[in-house]
């Protein structure tokens, strides 16, 4: 059934893009492994598929952590591991260390809203890419569906995030970009179950300026 979603939405979109649109799929799943007194560990493994000529494949393993500083502040970090297999671009191995603060706004009682702020220093291995730090700020709004069951619950999610970089690599496609991305969430007793699509486009000073690239996403979180 997610196969067959996917495809649809695929064939939807490339209906409704011009040539410079590129797609991809996503399939990650979360455990988090450690909770304890306000402190997350997570462990995030990530697969990645390119449907352009290259049809590049990308497996990744992103181990994060979230300390609560009050009710709406957090300080967030973690690090990422990407490899892409790529027999047409070359294959590269990513180390990124990342650090931020995270604020947390509660609106009503289901819905919030969120804002977080990142640094992260991208190194690239066993490719011609280039090491560089760049930030992130990204918006997030968050509502849960009223149920009165909170181990079967929906909840809808939509954020904005903005890659800066002052002066983008020109081997890197994806060092100066926007997100779009829109979720649907369903919780059944403790694993989270998300479908959504993913809308990156790049900015002026890109080497990519003018593509943009669209992601169907599948998440499974415990």
């Amino acid at each position: 059934m997610i196969r067959v979603l996917i495809t649809f939405l695929l064939v939807f979109l490339s209906l409704k893009c011009n040539s410079q649109n590129e797609f991809f799929s996503e399939l990650s799943i979360e455990k988090e492994f450690l909770y304890n007194e306000g402190k997350h560990f997570n462990l995030d493994v990530n697969y990645k598929h390119a449907y352009q000529d290259s049809k590049w494949r990308k497996l990744g393993f992103t181990l994060s952590t979230q300390k609560k500083l009050n009710d709406h502040w957090s300080v967030v970090g973690g690090i990422v591991n990407n490899y892409r297999f790529d027999k047409d671009l070359g294959d590269f191995f990513e180390v990124r260390p990342k650090l931020g603060l995270q604020l947390k706004t509660p609106i009503i009682k289901s819905l919030s809203f969120s804002q977080r702020v990142l640094v992260e220093w991208r190194n690239f291995f066993i490719s011609k890419h280039n090491h560089y730090l760049r930030s992130r700020y990204k918006v997030l709004l968050n509502y849960i569906f009223p149920n009165n069951n909170e181990d079967n619950a929906w909840s809808l999610s939509s954020a904005f995030e903005w890659y800066y970089l002052k002066a983008p690599d020109v081997r890197e496609r994806f060092s100066n970009s926007r997100e779009f991305l829109f979720f649907l969430s369903k919780k059944i007793e403790e694993v989270h179950y998300s479908l959504g699509y993913i809308r990156e486009v790049f900015l002026f000073r890109s080497s990519n300026f003018g593509r943009v690239g669209n992601t169907i996403s599948l998440k499974i979180s415990f």
